[in-house]
């Protein structure tokens, strides 16, 4: 199976948000519980100035490609400034959480080597 997705063509799907991340919403693109994928799935997210992903972890590895703007992250309590270009690798169960501390808003793609975002469990 072969598809392209983009934020366009999921212009029908509301925005994710919810009151544990401030200022964070996202959508999804890739999961099997939108699309007849397996395998993988990937959403785009996006953390407006001052918003935040508190310090959480899970199972399957992660990765984050940021398109727009920068962010500090928290690699296990140790800070790294990311930025437009970068891609950031998670490991399995690695504390983690990204904060925009810049003015613009950072907006990303996330992939989780999992059919579908909601087999994630997110603990804190």
């Amino acid at each position: 199976m072969i598809f392209v997705k983009n934020l366009n063509s999921v212009s029908d799907q509301e925005w994710s948000t919810t009151e544990k991340y401030p200022g964070v919403r996202w959508k999804f693109l890739i999961d099997a519980d939108f699309t007849e994928s397996s395998g993988l799935s990937l959403g785009f997210a996006e953390i407006a100035p001052g918003g935040d992903l508190i310090l959480h972890y899970h199972s399957p590895a992660e990765i984050y490609v940021v398109t727009d703007g920068k962010g500090l992250l928290n690699k296990s309590g140790e800070q790294e400034e990311i930025k437009k270009g970068d891609v950031v690798f998670i490991g399995e169960n690695e504390k983690h959480a990204l904060k925009n501390n810049g003015k613009e808003t950072l907006k990303f793609y996330w992939i989780f080597p999992t059919d579908r975002f909601s087999e994630v469990k997110y603990l804190y």
